[in-house]
């Protein structure tokens, strides 16, 4: 037993694993929080410029919330502002980010006044996220009460063609699905609406919170919260083209729950995260999964809606909302297959 126990140290120590084998588990060592802004609902991206810009919404006082963005220049370690974007009159939250083929950069998020109206804006800036213009919408919902739009996500597919997939209330005998539309003019205009996700038949179960990434396979994984099932369990689909999906409600990620993220890493592992502030690794492209330790925040389920992301070759960061949007970098262990 002193010897087992030796050698378990001497991993965690080391921060190295074999991942692959059956009883191992993979080991990162996680750095110290850094500081990204105020408010919530973090998300970033890095942009062919070098830098990386972040979004989060800001809750002012007696007034709507808005968002606010955010630039690093020295991989996620220290952010300055850059500006914000507000829409007058409405709720703005939930922001994602997108940097298209040509370098401009698109903005969506949800935009409200609860229980009248619901929209999926895009904004759009041709300046790494100096200035911003507004440039189309990608659903409505108007005069349906509290049935609104939520949580967009945007995707850009290996062919160029811009998807973005979001949780939709609107529609009768479901209580929420998840929707997906195509821009093929860099989201000037969106096609038709695609079910990416529906329970057969309607009902309450409430697919959301989705969010998507390109394997190294080729292959797309789309990640997604049901709710009603579980404690708002985490579940997957794959897709050979990132737009058609499997009928049905996919397949459950085990130990994940709610507010769900992949990321697709360059060893060609895949990685989710949760509010159950796990971090999961798949070997086998979402076949099988295994959690990692230490988790990157020591909070057991809380509403902190992380966000994982690529940041150098060998190393993640895992952002989230708890006190302001904070992040934490890591280095991937080895992977020996």
């Amino acid at each position: 037993m002193r010897l087992f126990a030796f050698i378990f140290l001497l991993i965690v120590s080391t921060g190295f694993a074999v991942f692959g084998e059956t009883n191992s588990v993979p080991i990162i060592n996680w750095q110290a929080p850094i500081h990204v802004s105020t408010g919530g609902w973090g998300r970033m991206i890095r942009l062919t410029d070098g830098s990386w810009l972040s979004v989060a919404t800001q809750f002012p006082h007696g007034t709507n919330s808005f968002l606010k963005l955010f630039r690093s220049r020295d991989d996620c370690r220290s952010w300055k502002p850059v500006t914000t974007v507000t829409e007058a009159g409405r709720i703005f939250d939930n922001g994602e980010l997108v940097q298209l083929p040509d370098g401009d950069v698109l903005l969506t998020g949800r935009s409200l006044i609860e229980g009248k109206s619901y929209k999926l804006p895009v904004y759009r800036s041709m300046d790494f996220g100096a200035t911003w213009h507004y440039l189309s919408n990608i659903d409505t919902s108007e005069g349906l009460g509290r049935r609104g739009l939520w949580e967009p996500d945007f995707w850009v597919l290996a062919d160029g063609r811009l998807v973005v997939t979001y949780s939709n209330e609107k529609h009768d005998g479901f209580s929420q699905l998840i929707s997906e539309r195509v821009s093929t003019n860099n989201g000037a205009t969106w096609g038709e609406e695609i079910r990416a996700v529906a329970e057969p038949g309607g009902g309450n179960l409430r697919p959301g919170m989705s969010q998507m990434a390109r394997m190294t396979n080729g292959k797309y994984i789309l990640v997604y919260e049901l709710i009603n099932v579980g404690h708002g369990d985490v579940h997957q689909k794959i897709s050979d083209d990132g737009i058609t999906w499997p009928v049905g409600i996919g397949m459950p990620i085990p130990g994940q729950h709610c507010g769900p993220f992949v990321a697709a890493l360059p060893d060609g592992r895949v990685a989710v995260s949760s509010c159950e502030n796990e971090l999961s690794l798949s070997g086998d492209f979402g076949a099988s999964w295994q959690m990692v330790m230490p988790t990157p925040w020591r909070l057991g389920f809380k509403f902190t809606w992380p966000a994982i992301y690529v940041v150098k070759t060998n190393e993640i960061g895992v952002m989230i909302s708890n006190g302001g949007v904070r992040l934490r970098l890591g280095e991937l262990p080895v992977a020996v297959r």
